[in-house]
């Protein structure tokens, strides 16, 4: 399981081009992984709790100065996944979380059991990620609190109310046993819970979180997310424990520095 953080990441500014059939290798059969993310949930969250479901070797690393640190990363964002294998041939995953969220799941078995359910779980996951940049495009970081707040109102009655209500029916078309698809945790899973909590963690987000407590659907997801043994074990730990309050109080000044939290 992952310290808190660690040092800083090696400059991953240059993708690789050459040796492509090698670097597949590495993909096909990582030994270890570096996330290099902020201290905070957010698009780390689900990431990390693949990797614990994983029992995966691990480190959290954490830029220390990200202004300066930004241009040492494929396209100047975080979250960066570092694969190392057998060979140490270390490679990177870059540009969004669902690029890494993706890989990992398929890489750890949680995208199904064939390549229909495997899509169906892609289509899942792409619907949650689209809302969680929705909010962050449109309400996260709008700096005046009072015009954040009316937008965080916007959010709530239209788009997130769509979302709930399709993503209540797709659920209960697969039998409202908490999963999106069959009887067993898949990404979409995941990921969907995380968005919810990641929503909780905002200011206004507790109005956002009363919808959820009247979606029977998409409450029992969470619970299945949460009773998952090595997903218990995670959040439990104190390293999750850290990164819920510098979350809680990120948001809560999304404006302040990374570095004070």
């Amino acid at each position: 399981m992952a310290a808190p953080s660690t040092p800083a990441a090696p400059d991953a500014t240059h993708l690789a081009y050459k040796n492509t059939d090698q670097l597949s290798v590495t993909l096909k059969e990582p030994t270890s992984f570096k996330l290099l993310y902020f201290p905070i949930h957010s698009s780390g969250a689900t990431t990390r709790e693949i990797l614990s479901i994983a029992e995966a070797k691990w480190e959290n690393l954490v830029p220390s100065d990200w202004e300066k640190e930004k241009e040492k990363t494929p396209f100047n964002v975080l979250p960066v996944l570092f694969i190392t294998s057998q060979t140490n041939k270390d490679i990177i995953l870059a540009e969004a979380a669902g690029v890494i969220e993706q890989y990992l799941a398929k890489q750890f078995r949680l995208m199904g059991c064939n390549d229909y359910e495997e899509n169906l779980i892609k289509s899942f996951h792409s619907s949650t990620a689209s809302l969680h940049s929705l909010h962050a495009t449109t309400v996260a970081f709008i700096p005046d609190r009072d015009a954040r707040k009316r937008a965080m109102e916007v959010f709530r009655d239209g788009p997130f109310r769509a979302w709930v209500t399709l993503h209540e029916k797709h659920l209960r078309d697969n039998g409202s046993n908490g999963y999106y698809v069959g009887d067993k945790l898949s990404l979409a899973d995941i990921r969907t819970a995380n968005f919810i909590e990641h929503m909780n963690l905002q200011t206004g987000g507790q109005a956002l979180y009363d919808i959820i407590n009247i979606s029977p659907c998409l409450r029992k997801l969470c619970v299945e997310v949460a009773v998952d043994y090595k997903i218990s074990r995670w959040r439990s730990s104190q390293a999750y424990k850290i990164l819920t309050t510098a979350t809680d109080h990120y948001f809560s000044d999304p404006f302040a520095p990374v570095s004070k939290l």
